[in-house]
């Protein structure tokens, strides 16, 4: 076999089976590729190695015989990912500002204004009875449902989504792009200053919280948003392009759900397990260990292959099926594990939920132009698609003077309406 490479193309195309090859003969699996590392297949040992930060480190700075090496990416990220890439202590007190607002009760309260903004990016499109699902529903909601929640500005949306989406699949000039983001997203922060505290949103959090007695850095405060935008942003965009081209391939089980939508929780979280759209994460090992019966040494580096655990037999019975009602609390790994479980756990099936409720009960007869479905060259962060174009029986929009209806930020989202 040829030495595993999540930047290849031939990678993207065969993920699943190169997957089960290393579960089935080299669990963890070395790579000379990127540096060096090894690459974790097997669901149980991942778990171990997530719910062990001792071990195993996030933080980017390591230095073993001279080499500095970390981080959450392989290669590491040339941007800092926030809190992902901190380790305890720092790690649980950065976790401690954020994780209130971004409880199951939180994202509850929220659900009203998630169906009103779901409901305009539907009505967007609804009278044209011609949709692509990537650019028109799968981009756009999560960026727009980002921004707002988190009280970043509105009008922002399509830059982010942009530079966000292109970067995941390494489009030319994409690096350029997420720095012009990170850049108007420090200004935004700095401006927000003066009224630090008005909002309560999770922006004033960031500039008003201390960590350790102290205020949050400024450059520490964007790097934290940076890392909610970027693990909320095109994970989203990938699940739901996988989850309406899936129903799309298999109306039986679109019909299902459309009949019954207290079906489509569990089904989101089904195809969450099977389309894993993160796919990985890296750590760094900083004691002697046993993995998976590899010998790891200090300084090494690891990626944890989370699509290749939610699909390990040794867990889920037939991995290699989508089963709606899937039993055993469905326990995969796609947010992670342990004091790094993705804060938005609680947000992004909301969003998913909530979308195909939506799709199912306005345009349940769609049908996609297979021909026209574009997937990324490339997953080395997130396994989605460029284009899948689909047409549906037109209907009518619902919501009129949207302004109205959205008093806070109507006029940025009524902006972008065509």
């Amino acid at each position: 076999m040829e030495q595993f490479d999540h930047h290849s193309e031939h990678f993207a195309q065969h993920w699943r089976e190169t997957y089960r090859e290393l579960r089935e003969s080299c669990p963890v699996a070395h790579s000379d590729l990127h540096g060096g590392f090894s690459v974790v297949t097997k669901y149980d040992d991942i778990k171990q190695v997530l719910a062990d930060p001792e071990t195993f480190a996030c933080g980017r700075d390591f230095v073993f015989n001279g080499e500095v090496v970390g981080g959450v990416t392989v290669p590491t990220n040339p941007v800092q990912m926030g809190m992902m890439e901190t380790d305890p202590p720092e790690a649980q007190a950065y976790r401690r500002i954020l994780a209130p607002r971004f409880s199951a009760k939180a994202i509850k309260e929220y659900r009203p204004r998630l169906g009103e903004i779901v409901t305009w990016i539907v009505d967007r499109v609804i009278e044209s009875g011609r949709i692509d699902f990537v650019d028109d529903l799968a981009n756009p909601l999560p960026a727009l449902v980002s921004l707002d929640y988190f009280g970043l500005p509105l009008d922002k949306w399509e830059l982010y989504a942009t530079a966000l989406h292109k970067a995941a699949y390494r489009e030319k000039g994409s690096a350029r792009a997420v720095g012009e983001l990170v850049a108007d997203l420090e200004a935004v922060m700095a401006a927000r200053r003066a009224s630090a505290g008005e909002r309560g949103d999770i922006v004033d959090r960031l500039l008003t919280e201390e960590v350790n007695g102290a205020p949050m850095p400024h450059d520490v405060a964007v790097n934290m948003m940076f890392m909610l935008l970027n693990g909320g942003i095109d994970t989203s965009t990938a699940l739901i392009a996988s989850m309406f081209l899936y129903l799309g391939r298999n109306p039986e089980y679109r019909a299902q759900l459309a009949a019954d939508h207290s079906l489509i929780p569990a089904a989101v979280d089904e195809m969450l397990r099977y389309f894993t759209p993160g796919t990985g994460v890296a750590r760094t090992v900083l004691k002697p260990v046993e993995l998976g019966g590899a010998q790891l040494q200090p300084g090494d580096r690891i990626l944890l292959g989370l699509g290749s655990g939610n699909l390990d037999p040794d867990m889920f019975p037939s991995p290699d099926e989508v089963l709606l009602n899937r039993e055993n609390n469905n326990k995969h790994l796609s947010f992670g594990h342990g004091m790094h479980r993705c804060l938005g756990a609680f947000l992004a099936p909301a969003e998913m939920i909530v979308l195909l409720e939506e799709v199912l009960r306005r345009m349940p007869d769609y049908t996609i132009d297979l021909d026209g479905v574009r997937q990324y060259p490339t997953i080395p962060l997130v396994n989605g698609y460029i284009a899948m174009p689909a047409t549906f029986p037109p209907g009518e929009r619902i919501l009129t003077g949207f302004d109205e209806h959205l008093p806070v930020r109507a006029a940025a989202l009524s902006g972008g309406a065509s």
